[in-house]
């Protein structure tokens, strides 16, 4: 018998019918970071997608394409696309016609780079000089680093040297890490998440034993290393003491002040930040099983009830995460330190 071997078929030619933006769009439109939902024919082995890019798209830019059928695939858009042709590739070589596409004419910022007074690795710190990359950056006014709670927390920052493809910014130097976004007169870009390195810790004051409350009043623990200040923590670092105890356990305020906060924040659940008399520095009380009867401006007395021990907001397990801030306070120029010398000496004193 004679046996011939035939030859797989090779793949046809993708064809695109019709794109449409189904996430991080504007007003419907694409924009740089926008996910398209590709519908065409002969598309189940799409990889790539090519898009212009730059000034007058003179650059071809690959968008990261995936969950491809035959009648559909998924193509992310690059930061820096521009409205022109776009085109499929699959893993055999053949390549679509192109498609028009119109990019929204937002301001995209892409990526960034430290160029001075940065943390060592070009990391980003409080004043800190970056040049931003992206697209249509020319008209950006200002930054806004939005922090992590809130507009409580929000910064300006000043920018300069403004072209289509970058400008400068100066990180603030009281700057956390959090998302900040280019502004416009009119519009902004969508927002990016900078990684900001923590400066070196305030100096602890000496604890002076017996000067103050322990905050829990019942069966304690200071845990392992996680729970320790200065643990690693996704995109930052541990600012204050996890003390592990069963949820409902009282707390109560480890010296006499007025209360600076008290709400809810979806990492820190129900918190509150007691402003101290003597010394002068924060007390801050975070993952509070139920919200705490303080209300701001409130003064309280040493040893007063601030509400209970529980897991709200980004917790694992029942704790009380405690921060201490140096003058003048927390998150008004004041920095975290290391509150656990502290916590033995009046936990000893108890």
């Amino acid at each position: 018998m004679l046996c011939v071997a035939v030859p797989a078929p090779a793949s046809a030619q993708p064809r695109i019918k019709h794109a449409e933006c189904i996430a991080a769009c504007t007003d419907g439109q694409p924009r740089g970071g926008s996910l398209l939902l590709v519908s065409g024919s002969d598309l189940g082995d799409v990889y790539a997608a090519i898009f212009p890019g730059g000034r007058d798209g003179v650059r071809d830019l690959r968008g990261r394409a995936g969950q491809a059928s035959t009648s559909t695939v998924r193509v992310r858009v690059p930061w820096e696309a521009t409205s022109g042709r776009f085109v499929l590739g699959t893993r055999g070589g053949l390549v679509s016609q192109g498609r028009p596409i119109q990019i929204a004419p937002v301001p995209v910022v892409s990526r960034w780079r430290c160029v001075s007074q940065c943390a060592p690795g070009r990391k980003v710190r409080g004043g800190s000089l970056l040049t931003v990359k992206g697209v249509r950056l020319q008209s950006i006014r200002s930054a806004v680093l939005q922090g992590g709670r809130g507009r409580a927390d929000d910064l300006r920052a000043r920018v300069g040297s403004q072209r289509f493809g970058s400008f400068r910014l100066r990180v603030p130097a009281k700057a956390v890490t959090g998302n900040f976004v280019g502004r416009e007169q009119r519009r902004q870009s969508p927002s990016r998440r900078l990684v900001i390195e923590a400066s070196p810790a305030a100096p602890a004051p000496a604890p002076a034993p017996g000067s103050g409350v322990f905050p829990v009043r019942g069966p304690h623990s200071f845990g392992g290393a996680g729970a320790r200040f200065g643990a690693g923590r996704p995109g930052h670092i541990h600012q204050g003491q996890d003390v592990t105890a069963a949820c409902g356990t009282p707390l109560v305020a480890v010296a006499a002040g007025t209360v600076r906060a008290a709400r809810f924040q979806s990492a820190a659940g129900n918190y509150v930040v007691i402003d101290g008399a003597s010394p002068d520095q924060d007390y801050a009380y975070m993952h509070l099983q139920s919200p705490t009867p303080l209300k701001v401006g409130q003064p309280v007395a040493a040893g007063a009830p601030v509400g209970a021990v529980g897991d709200t907001g980004r917790a694992q397990g029942c704790h009380l995460h405690f921060e201490l801030w140096s003058a003048p306070g927390w998150y008004v120029g004041g920095r975290p330190f290391d509150p656990l010398p502290q916590l033995q000496a009046w936990d000893a004193a108890s």
